[in-house]
């Protein structure tokens, strides 16, 4: 049977050219690490690392590479941040569809939240904002498009806001970037999450931090280890990014995101058009319920469905076992947007394009949600 891959949003496939190339590229001829030698191949290794961080500074507008920090993922690097700069003390505002990377962390840690109400497409209602801000409030955390939903947040005004508050502003690019422009900016953005194997199209396993210069003075490790730096002292170094990158790192990952980006401009907007085709033939069909925005501008490449009369998770199942055809039903580890969607209850049915999605896909897709349907 065909594979029809419509769970981009949960991770991209295929990944983006040269990706397995350039990993297995190092893993074959290198496989080094760099910062722990100055042999060759070690610091041919630190050049290639190097060179994705001076990309990811670009492309999210970080003038200071020592300011980009790699991570596991996104989840681990909103970890990060929230456990460097915030404690049970403080309180932070989020939107009502943040993910569970946002909300489980500030759970865990105790850190108090008041979250910005949406409105029925899911973006964040900004002039509820200056009532939410306590004494206490020290930061605004917001994803920067929705990942049940697919809704592009307005986080330049949201971020100007929180700012005329004295806070500072976090966005989660994990569902936005590259549709999603989202840079370092004073007075607006001070620190940005982001993953690598989403639209990026890079491997799993490697995400990570910008932090603007401010942020990045003051937050603290939570994770202590070697470096290749200041191996005299048992303190971490002052100096990123090995203030916030102990251990080894995912380097094969690095490279392979490095590669991912070095297509990133090459692959057009097949994505898009792909969702807007299928987005189109959800919304001629009555019994089918768009979550979220009307138009494809006002999202990003996924449209979630509610249907009427129907088990969702078994039309899904179908989808795959009859089709081949693959999406994510369920609450997508984002039960407080579901909550500000209305479709906790039900959760929805996910299709989520990316870079290499055709139009015979999709027609394909149609095809059989018509048929299915139709029993």
């Amino acid at each position: 049977m065909r594979r029809i891959y419509l769970d981009n949003a949960s991770t991209s496939f295929p990944k983006a050219p040269g990706v397995i190339e350039a990993m297995s590229s190092y893993l074959a001829g290198n496989a080094s690490n760099p910062g722990r030698g100055s042999y060759e191949h070690a610091v041919l290794a630190m050049e290639q690392v190097m060179d994705c961080r001076n990309t990811l500074g670009s492309l999210f507008g970080c003038r200071e590479s020592r300011n980009v920090v790699f991570s596991l993922n996104v989840t681990t690097a909103l970890n990060t941040l929230i456990t460097g700069l915030l404690t049970k003390d403080d309180h932070v505002l989020v939107s009502g569809v943040e993910h569970n990377a946002v909300m489980r962390a500030l759970q865990l840690h105790r850190i108090p939240y008041s979250v910005i109400p949406c409105d029925k497409q899911g973006r964040i209602i900004v002039e509820t904002m200056p009532s939410l801000v306590k004494p206490r409030t020290k930061a605004l955390i917001l994803t920067s498009a929705s990942n049940v939903a697919g809704t592009i947040q307005p986080i330049r005004e949201a971020g100007a806001i929180a700012h005329q508050y004295g806070l500072w502003t976090c966005i989660d690019t994990a569902q936005g970037t590259p549709t999603v422009s989202c840079k370092l900016e004073e007075g607006v953005i001070d620190a940005i999450a982001f993953t690598g194997h989403k639209a990026l199209a890079g491997p799993q396993g490697v995400g990570g931090l910008i932090l603007s210069s401010h942020l990045a003075q003051r937050i603290k490790p939570s994770v202590g280890g070697g470096t290749g730096s200041r191996s005299e002292s048992f303190s971490m170094p002052e100096l990123l990014p090995d203030r916030l990158e102990p251990g080894t790192q995912n380097i094969v990952g690095i490279i392979g995101l490095g590669a991912a980006l070095a297509s990133l401009g090459k692959r057009g907007n097949q994505d898009g058009t792909s969702c807007n085709r299928l987005l189109s033939y959800f919304q001629s069909d009555s019994r089918i319920g768009v979550i979220g925005p009307d138009t494809i501008q006002e999202r990003t490449s996924m449209v979630s469905i509610t249907v009427e009369g129907f088990d969702l998770a078994e039309l899904s199942y179908r989808l795959d076992a009859e089709y081949g055809i693959q999406t994510r039903c369920g609450l997508h580890c984002s039960p407080l947007a579901h909550k500000s969607l209305g479709t906790l209850q039900t959760g929805t049915i996910r299709f989520s394009c990316g870079y290499a999605t055709t139009y015979e896909e999709i027609d394909y897709t149609i095809q059989a949600m018509k048929e299915l349907l139709r029993r």
